[in-house]
This record gives structure tokens, sequence and C-alpha cells, in this order.
């Protein structure tokens, strides 16, 4: 795994997320929110920004004000989606403004100043960006989707629809379940062999086979074409002081936000 150098934290108030400061992430609004400064009570606590996880509703709402305060966003500028582990990825613009996309895995847009925000517990959050155009995306990367070729058609949106080849676009990964903690059966590798290859990234511990999920999604977006990937280098379920992970808290958890913005 490469992970960026220039990664750092941010408090505003209670709250607490990550960014990157590489080129050129740091001209474009982007990060990663923690679990830290909420409201939520265990086992969501405390920034949980999920409603379909059994939280209470007015908690997921209180959330929600402060984690888009913090950022400087407000609710009815963002698009969202409701995730399926699917390859369906969306284009969207202004007119998607507020709106929860369902069954979609991927946002891409070119509109200038709309944002995109996903929830996470493990999945990889993908950030894309062609700042020559400029256009965003976000995607959804656990590994039925990467099986299923969510990135490929996250990149066929921007070649076919937008005009950007993969050697123009750069690529940031935020924190997910790395390969320390994440044992995975047959079905996952025989699943991602056909798209991968001998570029899986295994390993064995203990006897189990474990999945480098992050740098499985380096290596795929590498293979794509895309040039510039970057990784955050942090494992989800390594610090649940920080982030949620559905694997370590065994599925009782909460989701963490990230989010980017078209400049």
């Amino acid at each position: 795994m490469i992970a960026s150098m220039d990664w750092e934290a941010v408090q505003r108030g209670a709250i607490v997320f990550y960014r990157f400061r590489d080129s050129p992430w740091s001209n474009i609004s982007h990060g990663f929110l923690t679990r830290k400064g909420g409201v939520s009570a265990p086992p969501f606590a405390s920034l949980n920004l999920s409603h379909s996880v059994g939280d209470d509703p007015a908690a997921v709402a209180e959330n929600m004000r402060r984690a888009f305060a913090a950022i400087g966003l407000r609710a009815e500028e963002i698009v969202t989606a409701w995730l399926i582990h699917g390859n369906e990825v969306a284009l969207v613009d202004a007119h998607h403004r507020g709106r929860i996309l369902e069954g979609v895995d991927g946002l891409i847009t070119a509109e200038r100043g709309l944002a995109l925000f996903m929830r996470f517990a493990d999945c990889i959050p993908v950030l894309l960006t062609d700042p020559a155009l400029p256009a965003v995306g976000i995607v959804h990367v656990g590994w039925r989707g990467l099986a299923a070729g969510v990135l490929e058609a996250a990149l066929e949106i921007f070649e076919r629809r937008l005009g950007s080849c993969p050697s123009g676009l750069h690529a940031a990964l935020g924190p997910g379940i790395g390969g320390c903690c994440y044992a995975v059966g047959p079905e996952v590798i025989e699943a991602l062999g056909p798209r991968l290859g001998r570029a899986l990234p295994l390993h064995r511990i203990n006897g189990a086979w474990h999945l480098d999920l992050p740098e499985a999604v380096r290596r795929h977006l590498c293979h794509l074409g895309v040039p510039s990937v970057i990784t955050a280098g942090v494992c989800t379920a390594c610090h649940l002081e920080d982030w949620y992970s559905h694997r370590a808290e065994h599925g009782r958890t909460g989701r963490f936000g990230a989010w980017i913005r078209n400049p």
C-alpha cells in the first residue's frame, strides 16, 4: 500500500475529519469524518450518520446537522446514495441536489459547487477527480463492488460522458479495513480472481487468508490506467476509537461520512 505522506486531521468544535494535502487534493473540498463529536449512544457512539443501522433517528439527525455545519455543507446542497454493494454509478448535476439515489454505489459530477456524500464502515471510500474539467466522484468499494466492476463503471462515465481519460484522473482512498484484519473465505477469492488475477493481494495469518482490500483497489485502479492513486493507510478495524468497522464490531455499529465537492 502506498500511503499519502500528507494526511492531516482537522478539528472543528467536537467534530474531527481527515483530508489529503497532496496535489491536487489541497485545492478540493473533501474529507473523511470520524466517529467523534456526535450524540449517538453505544454501539453507534457517537457521530453515526446512517439511518439504516438501528440508531435513534433523532440522534442521527443531530449528528448530520453537526457534521454538515463543521464541514460547511447543507443537506440540500449534497447528493448522496443508498448503497447496495453493486456496480451502479450515477452522473449527477444540480437537479439532484438534496436527493438520495437508491441502488447506487458511485456518484460523479461536473457541476460546479456540487457536493457528493457517502457513508462507510470498512468498505473503501474512493475519491476521484479530473482537475482539468473539473469533475469529481466518490465510489463505495467493498469486495462485492470490486468484483462487480464498480470502478470500471465509474471510469467509463468519466470517459464516455465527460471526455476524461483514466490517465487524467487522480484517486484517493480513505480509511477502510486492511489486510491485517480482513479474513476472507473462498467465495471472495473466487469472485475477485477473474478481475484481479495474480494481482490479488492475499496473505496467510494463523492459517486464514486475509485480503488487503485497499491495496486491491489501488492495484486495480492502476491497472485501469489511473496513474495517481494515494491511500490513507488507515485500517478501520484497528482504529475503533476513530472509525466504525462492521467487521470488528460484529455488524452492530454506525457509519462515518466521506465527501467531495467539485470546485
